[in-house]
């Protein structure tokens, strides 16, 4: 698997920006686990301890949130797309929501203390890339809202 890792971190959102160096580093040192999930199998439960994050390598995730009408809700994840970003940037918190598997999905998890062992170049790097995924969150947000204000 340590093979095929460093073109999926290239490829990453996560990790956009990172030298190839800074990947092996990565790999060899804080090495992800690769994690399987069977249809509707959770990947964390809300109220779960934000300490991890995951890297999409396939398949679909839903959100199940605490609502009657529409409790499941699919998310926009491609390959190479992050989740649980709360555990980078809250650690320790809970988890507001569950994640659940949509159909097979595989995933590779990042212990985020783990963070804290890399070198200050590389998590500004990691910082800025946090940064921007949450921004394009937003932005994706607002646009739905829009949207959603334009049928009322």
């Amino acid at each position: 698997m340590t093979d095929n890792l460093i073109p999926l971190l290239e490829n990453s959102e996560l990790f956009e920006g990172f030298s190839t160096q800074q990947l092996q580093w990565i790999v060899q040192n804080i090495p992800p686990t690769e994690v399987t999930l069977k249809n509707r199998e959770f990947l964390y439960k809300r109220g779960d301890i934000a300490d991890r994050c995951w890297l999409i390598q396939s398949g679909k995730i839903l959100v199940q949130r605490p609502s009657l009408r529409n409790p499941y809700r699919n998310v926009n994840y491609e390959v190479g797309s992050v989740t649980g970003l709360q555990g980078l940037i809250e650690p320790e918190d809970t988890r507001p929501v569950s994640l659940l598997a949509d159909g097979d999905v595989k995933l590779l998890e990042f212990p985020c203390a783990s963070i804290a062992e890399m070198d200050g170049e590389a998590r500004l790097i990691l910082y800025r890339n946090i940064n921007k995924i949450l921004l394009k969150k937003v932005f994706e947000c607002r646009t739905a809202l829009s949207s959603w204000e334009d049928f009322r």
